[in-house]
């Protein structure tokens, strides 16, 4: 079992919100200070441009390149619950 959910918008450690999200972006905790935005299949840092990762099928690859950082199974593993590109996003933010 996981030890990170995600319940409806919000992931969570326990009862604790680690992260919540709004539209195309994923905020810290219950706020709404911007950790990442999601474009397509690139995660981009804050409201910026700067590419974090992207998604190519099922591998997690840095920036824009082709290294692979990880796989949708690492990512399914740590993080009970739905998603896809925004649950690999909160992964990389806080599980990573």
């Amino acid at each position: 079992m996981a030890r990170f959910k995600v319940d409806g918008d919000r992931l969570k450690l326990g009862s604790k919100v680690i992260a919540n999200v709004h539209g195309d972006r994923v905020r810290e905790g219950t706020g709404s200070r911007t950790l990442c935005n999601i474009h397509g299949d690139r995660v981009r840092e804050g409201t910026g441009s700067k590419v974090l990762f992207n998604l190519h099928g099922d591998e997690l690859r840095l920036g824009t390149s082709s290294s692979k950082i990880a796989t949708m199974a690492d990512v399914h593993a740590a993080i009970d619950g739905p998603g896809g590109i925004t649950k690999a996003a909160m992964w990389f933010w806080f599980v990573r």
